[in-house]
């Protein structure tokens, strides 16, 4: 069942209309391939689809004549480039759409390689397609795919020689909570920001999700068992890069499930190294596994940029789950679970719900809401942090509290709430806002008020 994706349908729809080349990436699992190949099925166009190997450039080439001549009766010659083979495709297979995915598996073949010259090779690489692009793709759409967020997105930055070559680019990310929990029908709301909080976004990792059980019963079969499949599933396609570099856990580990900020990273991973730890954040951006924040009305202070792990299924692993191997082994996945998750599981929730909630505005104001929006995120004062703080175009605030409770939010706690806002100084504040999972035990008169119905459009 193919599920949300409707921006990216309507820009692959435009690119076929077209000639030329398209750039598409993101993470493994995300769902690229099969976003490729339904809008290709959409297109009623001939295809061929062609997954790169991590090897060099010649034995990719047979590779892909190799399928060609299978595919579609491709003529029977030697080439020893890519360059040779789009030659003969755009000049005698018109109309077809070339995919070239993992591009980013053959370049790495070359920079991972000590062996001299092959950096070069990997430049040579990128402009025999600039050649391909500016010059045999007169009758044809290539798509040039990837799963190395760096690499892939460097091909269009300004010192590459595929600059400025792409009608179209996709970073495609993990599903939102909306369309996740179009994956998690029929569960409840409240169910479906449990297990999203917990599993994200990854329409791979959604699927293996047993609907029919518990939250409890997902996680022990899925993650704690020692050959899950989502454990398996961190071990080989999210960490695999981080593997040789122990710096790179420990910096996960002391973010885990909230926020850091560079001094905090510094000083609980304990990397004094000048200069280290910025080269270990900057990777760890490259990689898209973390994301750097900075609180509203403060994004020229570096002192209180902070950062986060992305992928909700990573920061459970972090949180949970990393250098504990022998501990669930010994205490079996239940035992472990009633011991060292459950009882701060709503907790972990808690702060997932409160990103959940700034996704929403996000949402509505892709749906024509809230058009007076121009910000969106945390507050900091000086001995507060608001959950989630609208910064709108009149340079006025509204503040939402986000309440993940399995009880209605009582009316005490509004008003203290409501208290502590109103005696903010140097915030002009024009709506108050609360959001709760459970509802609201009664409700006050000018207050703003949130249910996850709302949530969900519904």
């Amino acid at each position: 069942m193919f599920i949300g994706r409707e921006k990216e349908m309507g820009i692959m729809e435009k690119f076929f209309d077209s000639k030329g080349a398209m750039l598409v990436y993101g993470l493994r699992r995300v769902g690229k391939t099969t976003l490729i190949q339904k809008a290709i099925e959409n297109s009623d166009k001939p295809y061929i689809y062609y997954e790169c190997q991590k090897t060099d450039e010649k034995k990719n080439v047979d590779l892909f004549v190799e399928l060609l001549k299978e595919q579609i009766n491709f003529v029977d010659a030697e080439f020893n480039s890519f360059l040779q083979v789009f030659k003969e495709l755009n000049k005698s297979y018109p109309n077809y759409i070339v995919v070239i995915d993992e591009y980013s598996l053959m370049k790495q073949y070359y920079l991972g390689s000590k062996k001299p010259g092959n950096n070069e090779k990997a430049e040579e690489l990128d402009s025999e397609f600039q050649t391909i692009i500016d010059q045999h793709l007169t009758t044809l759409n290539l798509i040039l795919s990837g799963s190395s967020i760096h690499i892939m997105k460097s091909l269009s930055e300004h010192k590459s020689p595929l600059y400025g070559r792409f009608l179209y680019e996709i970073p495609l990310s993990q599903f939102n909570y909306l369309d996740a929990g179009r994956m998690l029908s029929p569960l409840e709301y409240k169910d479906v920001v449990a297990f999203y909080s917990v599993f994200g976004g990854s329409p791979y990792v959604l699927e293996r999700i047993n609907l029919k059980k518990s939250l409890k019963e997902n996680i022990c079969e899925l993650i704690l068992e020692e050959n899950g499949q989502l454990r398996m599933h961190i071990r080989n396609n999210v960490l695999n890069e981080l593997e040789i570099d122990s710096d790179l856990h420990d910096i996960l580990n002391v973010i885990k499930n909230g926020s850091k900020k560079y001094n905090e990273i510094e000083e609980q991973a304990h990397i004094t190294t000048s200069g280290l730890l910025d080269k270990r954040l900057s990777k760890l951006l490259d990689l898209d596994i973390i994301e750097s924040k900075y609180p509203i009305g403060k994004e020229l202070d570096k002192r209180k940029k902070y950062y986060q792990i992305k992928d909700n299924l990573l920061k459970f692993y972090y949180a949970y789950i990393f250098r504990e191997d022998n501990r669930i082994r010994l205490l079996t996945p239940s035992r472990f679970y009633d011991l060292y998750i459950e009882p701060s599981l709503t907790q972990f929730i808690s702060l997932r719900f409160e990103n959940i909630v700034k996704e929403y505005f996000t949402i509505a104001i892709s749906k024509g809401m809230y058009s007076e929006i121009i910000d969106i995120g945390t507050y900091f004062g000086p001995n507060y942090e608001f959950d989630c703080v609208i910064k709108k175009k009149n340079n006025k605030y509204s503040i939402y509290e986000v309440k993940y409770y399995s009880k209605p939010l009582k009316l005490s706690i509004q008003r203290n709430e409501i208290k502590q806002i109103s005696e903010i100084q140097g915030l002009e504040v024009d709506k108050i806002g609360f959001v709760c999972s459970s509802g609201f035990e009664e409700q006050i008169v000018g207050i703003d008020y949130l249910t996850l119905q709302n949530l969900f459009f519904s």
